[in-house]
């Protein structure tokens, strides 16, 4: 090539790269407003919202890049005093230039910065599938391959309107294939507000519900590490939680399972571990849970409970509501997280029944739990010696071997029912048994003090004669036929008094005669 060809096809090329440059520009100029245009045209249509947006910038290449700033979607109804349903304050938009030539157009990627989503409570209007759709009919003009976003917050307003809308931190969200005409793929990460503790969660979500955002569809897996129940009045320990979920945003379907190695009460009971697999339903709007399979263990201790844990009306908090039901636990558990006892005063076998009632409150849960019910306890031993031996003594006067030492480290049953309210447990239908005895009792016992007052009587299968020795015998041989009664060889009405680790027994005399 000689060199006049060579500055001839030099030249053209500087002139064509300066005419597509002034082309570029001129393009750029007249598309300005048009992007504009149709990014509000598109999100106004698919999300159903007035769309304001503060600046837009777009910067040609192989890869278009648009860049804007403050936007915000606002219901399409306005309403004084409602917050918008989008805002971003920083976005760009990453578009393959031959990309915009095909419909829909596929976006690359999208990256959000302080997203702001304020979903409202539901409207119940809904279409005639039951499912609320997009404001715009047919297959989404865009895909976006892959959106990010960071520091995002997610506000579920209440239905209850003195309550303050639930607040969700979502760290980072990704999704992947979106468009608003079907489900989209998401993995995020996000602060729980109540147990405090970080969800992993991964699954679909969509398409979006324009009319009533509330609706939108959602399913996936979560993982709930190291939850802080110390931010629930009451409790401690740390949570470890995994599990399924699907719904849509305000109404949600739950299956889980959860482990605690160090479940405790604000009693000051030891911690123990307790894990549960539960079936629950979450309302987004208000926060409430109903419980409607829970199956727990404490310790060794097998609980099966339902119920939820739901609003209440006119105070800060929810209310714990349970029915609970334990067959065949260990009665050690349960003293162990009850009670301020490093050593339980009592072991067996329980079986139990009972509405719990745990209202909210700044008072300590031995102070606000509310319970009713019935329980029993079979092969009942005591660790106390002192209670232990008054235990054994009992049944051998009660059987007539008052001096029979054979009969050692007996085991008792009891059963009635009990109702706990202000810390304090009142029990009625008592019965204690060994063998040869019988004692029925009512009365109450303090759960922080350990104070008890019970007053009722002893059937014993001896006569009273029979349960002494020595002269003491043949001294209460005058009062045999005084004390036996309805088939019994002696009923003595007795009170109960003292501690739980130092009662006093006694006969009320008076109500002999």
């Amino acid at each position: 090539m000689t060199r006049a060809k060579r500055w001839w096809v030099a030249g053209a090329g500087v002139g064509l790269a300066l005419v597509l440059a002034v082309t570029a520009v001129l393009v750029y100029r007249w598309q300005m407003p048009r992007v504009r245009d149709q990014l509000v045209k598109i999100l106004g249509d698919e999300l159903g919202a007035r769309v304001e947006l503060a600046e837009l910038d777009v910067q040609p290449g192989w890869v278009v890049t648009v860049v804007g700033s403050g936007l915000v979607l606002h219901h399409k109804e306005p309403s004084a005093g409602r917050p918008p349903l989008i805002r971003i304050e920083r976005f760009a938009i990453h578009v393959p230039v031959f990309a915009i030539l095909r419909r829909p157009i596929h976006v690359r990627a999208v990256e959000l910065e302080h997203l702001a989503i304020f979903l409202p409570k539901r409207d119940k209007r809904s279409d005639a599938s039951g499912r609320l759709t997009r404001s715009m009919g047919g297959p989404s003009p865009v895909v976006i391959d892959r959106l990010t976003s960071t520091d995002a917050t997610l506000s579920l307003q209440s239905s209850k309107p003195d309550r303050p809308p639930r607040l969700f931190e979502i760290h980072a969200l990704t999704l992947t294939d979106a468009a608003f005409d079907r489900p989209v793929r998401f993995v995020a990460k996000l602060t729980n507000p109540k147990p405090t503790g970080l969800i992993d969660a991964t699954g679909e979500f969509g398409p979006w519900a324009a009319a009533d955002p509330s609706e939108s569809a959602v399913r996936g897996t979560y993982t709930f590490a190291r939850a802080d129940l110390g931010t629930i009045k009451g409790i401690g320990g740390t949570l470890h939680s995994t599990g399924e979920f699907r719904g849509v945003l305000d109404q949600i379907d739950v299956k889980g399972q959860t482990k605690t190695a160090d479940f405790t009460l604000d009693i000051g009971g030891t911690p123990l571990p307790l894990s549960t697999t539960f079936v629950a339903l979450v309302d987004g709007t208000n926060g409430d849970t109903i419980l409607h399979d829970v199956t727990a263990v404490l310790g060794r201790t097998p609980i099966a409970a339902k119920g939820g844990v739901v609003h209440t009306p006119g105070r800060k908090g929810r209310t714990v509501v349970l029915q609970a039901t334990i067959d065949k636990g260990h009665l050690r558990d349960v003293l162990q997280l009850a009670l301020d006892d490093p050593e339980p005063i009592m072991n067996g076998t329980l079986s139990l029944d009972s509405l719990v009632n745990l209202p909210p409150g700044d008072a300590r849960v031995v102070e606000r739990l509310e319970l009713n019910g019935r329980f029993q306890i079979e092969r009942l031993t005591f660790a106390s010696d002192a209670i232990q031996d008054k235990v054994d003594d009992f049944s051998r006067r009660g059987r007539g071997r008052p001096t029979d030492t054979a009969v050692q480290d007996v085991t008792s049953t009891m059963q009635g029912g009990f109702a706990l309210k202000d810390g304090v447990l009142r029990f009625s239908g008592l019965r204690f048994g060994v063998r040869g005895a019988l004692v029925q009792l009512r009365g109450y016992y303090v759960l922080r003090g350990g104070e008890l007052d019970f007053s009722g009587t002893v059937r014993l299968d001896a006569r009273a004669s029979q349960t002494m020795t020595g002269w003491k015998s043949l001294l209460a041989k005058m009062f045999d036929p005084l004390l036996a009664k309805d088939g019994a060889g002696t009923v003595l009405p007795i009170r109960i008094t003292g501690t739980a680790k130092q009662p006093k027994f006694g006969v009320e005399m008076k109500k002999i005669f």
